[in-house]
């Protein structure tokens, strides 16, 4: 095994393969690896019951009508701040919470129409969170790269 998750070789180029293309057949991989279809199809199975690899399905953004994501710096109230967290999270413009550390406590991804639309959902419903106190808001203009970690 070549790292601490327990991934050898062998999954990493199955990993590759999968995030290239999901619905690439085993035995499109076995041509691609060398690897025989019956060990890739083993292998996988094996990852997915171990909860390193989930299988889910990535909408396009921009196909689906929503071509504006901002990524949002939020500070809380340190009494308010697991509700605030909570109450962002049941948005569904935000699409991603995470706790950070440094001047801000949270960190969110916010998609929406358009701008106006993305203006709205910051002073209607976040800026209207219990316990938010500020935020410091980026407005993505190009995505250059997005994926999981590295392989």
């Amino acid at each position: 095994m070549d790292n601490e998750s327990g991934l050898d070789d062998t999954d990493l180029s199955i990993l590759r393969l999968l995030r290239e293309n999901a619905r690439m057949s085993y035995l499109e991989m076995s041509r691609r690896t060398g690897i025989a279809d019956a060990t890739i199809q083993h292998r996988l199975k094996r990852m997915i019951k171990k909860g390193l690899v989930k299988l889910t399905v990535r909408v396009d953004p921009v196909a689906s009508g929503y071509g504006v994501m901002a990524v949002i710096l939020v500070q809380t109230d340190t009494e308010k701040h697991d509700e605030a967290k909570n109450s962002l999270a049941s948005l569904p413009e935000v699409t991603e919470v995470y706790s950070v550390l440094g001047e801000y406590d949270l960190m969110i991804k916010v998609w929406a129409k358009s701008l106006d639309e993305l203006n709205r959902t910051i002073n209607d419903k976040i800026r209207g969170v219990d316990g938010v106190e500020d935020l410091a808001e980026m407005v993505m203009v190009e995505r250059v790269k997005e994926e999981g970690p590295p392989m």
